[in-house]
């Protein structure tokens, strides 16, 4: 057997003992090891019993098959193609070209960034690419896909009676002893430190394992964009030795291309780049960090959450009729606040869970972009199945679930598991997530609701867990996550870069932009804002089309 492994299997050390005890003899202290051995013993019975994250083939060479296999989230990726050799896979899109050579451009997936900011797995940058599944195993014989098994889901339970001490205990005991497995390592280990209650959350719990902890955060020029101030306080208060680098404008023009490259398909998460060069600094100290990714999406972070369950209430009190006739009318011509209650409202129209609405991409205003080789693919309905919905055939689950869930499938490995992954790697840098433990998310999953969302506060069991362990003046503040000020810098250098670029436009002479909506979204922005999001979806698209014809 052959085995080609990235990853990391936290639990390798049991698995190895109980393959022992059956009489497996081992020539090294390899996880990889364990997984061969564990292959012969279990086959695909192996899967379930990892921990870890882990993309794996195995080739057997007496049976002439193809095994591949990829962790429970998805932290990481497994792209794959037919060519007229077999099977080809590789961790990167970009790598499938070499054995495929051209390929055509998947239109719906040029669609999906520009809708959804990121490509979901059920489609990539070009057409005839396709991605494993998270949770999924695929084997392969004689050239032809025989069998895929979805090996973990989520249960099939709705939210259960639990007290708030006991969630609270059984939380932090599981997050703990995922924290202690995942510091197992041979080479240093250190935390990315946010500021923010994840990050601050795993940095505590690392602090408690590990005396010689290092910390390493970003911040901005632009100090009212910049969580320093809150990192250096959790790295004081937690007396671990702190790591800062300071991020502007020119460092963004400086990598921008280059990690264009590195995603190797359109990816529209401008928090990129922060996560790449954190990563280069934490590189420069340690082989390897933990990330506070998860926590968010397990126990209630965003506001898409708040927003879906208000949007399910008010759908059980506004008659159908005015949601559908009134409403629409009334939301055009109330400013602001009318496009919320128009968000809120279209939400609303949907299954409890199932409605998508993005004002920030271009979800909303697809016909004023695309260019005529997307005129076929701008069916609004279709691109938004490609991201919510995934819930639907869970009648236990509650509206929280469903909305957690769909953000746990699509999202989450898509955009931002995939973020971390490719910027880290990037970097050298190897990241661990003990949010992600098994343990973790099933019990995450059976939490009550009001564990996640409470008196319109979300994420309220983690940050009082955090709160125990962290200054409370961390916990309870405005979310930022990784906020860049691109709508300053749109207004001015990037702004400028942005109009350069598009200059002489590749995705406009290829027929995937419209002519001229690059220069009408600056020109908005610098009169009124709110276009940065938009302009860096364009911005990523065009250097990824002229990486295209340089490669």
């Amino acid at each position: 057997m052959h085995l080609v492994f990235n990853g990391e299997i936290y639990n390798w050390r049991e698995l190895r003992q109980e393959l022992e005890s059956l009489g497996y003899v081992f020539a090294s202290q390899s996880d990889s090891e364990v997984i061969l051995h564990g292959y012969h013993a279990w086959s695909d019975a192996l899967i379930p019993r990892l921990q870890g994250m882990f993309a794996i083939a195995i080739w057997d060479s007496e049976k002439r098959e193809l095994f591949l296999a990829r962790d429970r989230m998805g932290e990481k990726p497994i792209f794959f193609c037919a060519t007229p050799e077999g099977l080809a896979f590789a961790s990167t899109p970009a790598a499938l070209k070499y054995f495929r050579g051209n390929l055509l451009v998947d239109s719906v997936g040029v669609a999906c960034h520009l809708a959804h900011t990121f490509i979901p797995a059920s489609h990539a940058g070009w057409k005839g690419i396709r991605v494993l599944s998270p949770g999924t195993w695929l084997r392969m014989r004689a050239g032809q896909v025989e069998q895929t098994s979805r090996y973990w889901d989520f249960p099939r339970i709705g939210p259960q009676r639990k007290g708030w001490s006991q969630s609270l205990l059984e939380v932090e005991r599981v997050l703990d002893d995922s924290v202690r497995r995942c510091l197992d390592a041979d080479v240093p280990v250190g935390v990315f430190l946010s500021g923010g209650v994840d990050s601050s959350l795993i940095a505590a719990m690392a602090a408690r394992h590990q005396s010689d902890l290092k910390a390493f955060s970003l911040g901005f020029v632009e100090s009212n964009f910049s969580e320093l101030p809150f990192a250096r306080q959790v790295a004081k208060h937690l007396r671990i030795e702190h790591h800062e680098v300071v991020l502007g404008v020119d460092d963004v023009v400086a990598c921008l291309p280059h990690l264009v490259r590195q995603y190797g398909q359109p990816f529209g998460d401008a928090s990129a780049i922060p996560s790449y060069l954190v990563s280069k600094l934490a590189r420069a100290h340690v082989k390897v960090c933990l990330s506070g990714d998860g926590g968010d999406e397990l126990f209630g972070g965003y506001w898409r959450l708040q927003a879906g369950v208000y949007a399910a209430r008010y759908g059980k009190v506004v008659p159908l009729f005015l949601r559908q006739k009134v409403v629409p009318t009334l939301a055009r011509v109330a400013g602001a606040a009318g496009r919320r209650l128009a968000a809120m409202n279209s939400l609303s129209l949907a299954p409890p869970g199932a409605g998508y609405t993005n004002s920030e991409s271009w979800f909303n205003q697809l016909s004023a972009v695309a260019g005529p080789r997307l005129a076929g693919v701008l069916d609004k309905p279709l691109l938004a199945a490609l991201r919510v919905g995934k819930a639907i055939d869970r009648p236990e689950a509650s509206v929280v679930q469903r909305l957690l869930y769909d953000d746990i499938q699509i999202q989450f490995p898509d955009a931002l598991l995939t973020k971390v992954d490719v910027a880290s790697m990037a970097a050298s840098l190897e990241v661990r997530a003990p949010f992600l433990d098994v343990r973790l998310m099933e019990l995450a999953w059976s939490l009550p609701d009001r564990t996640k969302l409470r008196w319109g506060q979300r994420k309220p069991l983690l940050k009082k867990l955090a709160a125990e362990h962290v200054p409370s003046g961390v916990v309870y503040r405005p979310k930022m996550g990784f906020a860049m000020p691109l709508g300053e810098w749109f207004a001015g250098r990037l702004g400028e870069y942005v109009a350069s670029v598009f200059a002489d436009s590749h995705a406009v002479a290829e027929g995937y932009v419209r002519r001229g909506a690059l220069e009408d979204a600056l020109l908005r922005h610098r009169k009124v804002g709110g276009e940065a999001t938009r302009l860096w979806l364009l911005l990523w698209l065009e250097l990824w089309f002229r990486d295209q014809q340089r490669a």
